[in-house]
This record gives structure tokens, sequence and C-alpha cells, in this order.
């Protein structure tokens, strides 16, 4: 799989941890985060040697998203500094609630600047398709929501690949979300695999808001691969 493909399958940082119980959607609602959210900001940091990380000093990625009061994204950047890429992308949205559109431009290493248009396209109340607007982009995302729109599964489909990550929510004796695991199963080239992303919430915000986040390449693993840690503005 090629490194664009895993940046969109880390949908990392990016996928939600607070359930949000209000009626009318909105993109804060999608991405889990409560109360008046102005902006966030995360950093992952690797696990190495089995030390986890308690700073970001090492990070080899970073993203920040700015939201308006009425919980849509603004903007959303995106930085990875991994072994041979360098990856950086920039989204600019417009819209509002289930309208929305944005443009995005995205660099690996020293390629050249690539420019997209996307649109959200209701497919029913609780599933859209991130579309395309450039016959360049062949391209296929699909998102499923819950009830309450956090995210159930997303669905990926390019040329000879494609994935499913399916997202189950386990929470504590006091109904507080503290893991989500997802079933990751995708296909390249007629050969499919399977396999768990898990995300361990180990400190949260006066909003309850994730704030320290480990990631386990299984459900029972000794130790996380990676650490994202979560700074927030609010309104």
């Amino acid at each position: 799989m090629n490194f664009i493909k895993q940046v969109i399958l880390v949908v990392a940082i990016v996928l939600p941890f607070i359930m949000n119980g209000q009626n009318a959607y909105n993109q804060k609602k999608e991405y889990g985060y409560n109360g008046p959210v102005k902006k966030v900001t995360a950093y992952m940091v690797n696990v190495v040697h089995y030390i986890v990380p308690s700073d970001t000093l090492n990070y080899f990625g970073k993203s920040t998203m700015n939201f308006t009061k009425n919980g849509d994204v603004t903007t959303y950047n995106r930085f990875y500094n991994m072994p041979n890429y360098l990856y950086k992308s920039k989204a600019i949205f417009s819209g509002s609630g289930k309208n929305i559109s944005y443009k995005e431009s995205s660099k690996v290493n020293d390629a050249a600047e690539v420019n997209m248009n996307y649109k959200f396209v209701w497919v029913d109340p609780l599933k859209y398709e991130i579309k395309p607007l450039s016959q360049n982009d062949s391209t296929s995302r699909f998102i499923t929501l819950n009830p309450d729109f956090s995210i159930d599964k997303v669905n990926f489909k390019a040329l000879n690949f494609e994935s499913e990550e399916k997202a189950s929510y386990h929470y504590n004796s006091e109904n507080q979300l503290e893991k989500i695991v997802y079933k990751v199963t995708s296909t390249e080239n007629d050969v499919t695999t399977v396999k768990d992303d898990v995300r361990v919430i180990k400190s949260v915000d006066i909003f309850n808001n994730a704030t320290v986040i480990y990631f386990y390449e299984k459900e029972h693993s000794r130790f996380p691969k990676s650490v994202v840690f979560r700074y927030y503005e609010y309104y």
C-alpha cells in the first residue's frame, strides 16, 4: 500500500472519541468533540524501544483543525514526516451542516503539489460520499454514521485497492468512552488482510475531550505503537 493510501486510512487522528446526542449533524459531532471547540491541534509520537513518550518533542505527525461556533470545519492541515515520506496537506472548507465542500492541496516529498476539490454527497441521513469533483481522481470514499453522528464505518476504494474500517465503541461503568477498536479490512491486488487498530483514551479535559490517546496494533498488546497528544482551544 502506498503512502497516500496509508494517510487516508489514518483517519488518525480524526476519528470520533466522544458521543454527542444532539439531533442536527455537524462535523464536530462526527469527529467526536464536546463543548465550544474552536481549534484542535494533535501531535503523533512513536513509541521507541518500549518507551512511551510523555511529550511531543519527537512528533512525526501533526494536524490542526479549526471550527466555527456551529461546529463546521473551516480548515484542516496535516503534516507527516515518515521514513522516505514527507506529506503535507491543507484543506479549506465551505458550507455548513450537511452542505459541505472543500479544496485540498497536498504534496509528497519533492513531487508537484496536487490540488483537488471535494463535496459531501448524502446517500441517506446517515451516509455520505466524499465525492471528488475532478475526473483525475477516481477514488471513492463513503462514511456511514451512527445515530449520534459518530462514525460507524469508512469505505475507501481506489485502483486495485479497497478498504473498510468498522468502529466499535467501549465505555466504562460511568458511561464514558474509553476505547475504540477499528476492524480494518483491506484488499490490494486481490490479497485481503484484516487487522485491528485500537485507540485507548488515557486522559480527558474538562469537556471530556480526549487529550492523550494510545494507539495499539492489537487489542491486548502490552505496549502502544504510538501516542497522540491533543490540545484544544475553546470559544
